[in-house]
């Protein structure tokens, strides 16, 4: 698959997505209900996926919430200190068939949904960025 990399919110500088389709730990709430969201590639963010608070929040990801004392803290590039909420869930990739359980964080201002480095480890992804292209197989 070949996507074109798109404008992320927080940023004029196109960036590398992945459609996605992501899921609560019973699978029977999904976001978004219809089609796929993209998600931007951040190789900064150690963990799995990132999403807002709404989306958390619709997933009813709470049922599934890993207790705080149990978590650690992330750092921002800024050396911002965050407070992740994380709650087990699972994504899909549908034009790789792709479906993996995992951890979902979120946090208070979160406004972008962010694939880490943790679910990239289960794929093989090539960034071209000279013609701004993201290359799954």
């Amino acid at each position: 698959m070949k996507k074109s990399y798109k404008i992320p919110q927080l940023s004029e500088i196109p960036a590398p997505f992945l459609p996605i389709k992501i899921y609560d730990i019973t699978k029977t709430l999904c976001y978004p209900q219809k089609g796929t969201i993209n998600a931007l590639i951040d190789t900064g963010y150690d963990g799995f996926l990132i999403v807002p608070l709404k989306i958390f929040n619709q997933l009813k990801l709470i049922s599934s919430e890993i207790p705080t004392d149990q978590l650690s803290t992330a750092e921002t590039i800024v050396g911002e200190h965050l407070e992740l909420r994380t709650a087990l869930g699972h994504v899909e990739i549908p034009e790789l068939n792709f479906f993996l359980s995992l951890e979902i964080d979120t946090y208070p201002n979160c406004l972008e949904i962010l694939i880490g480095r943790q679910l990239l480890e289960y794929l093989v992804v090539t960034l071209n960025g000279r013609e701004r292209i993201l290359i799954t197989e």
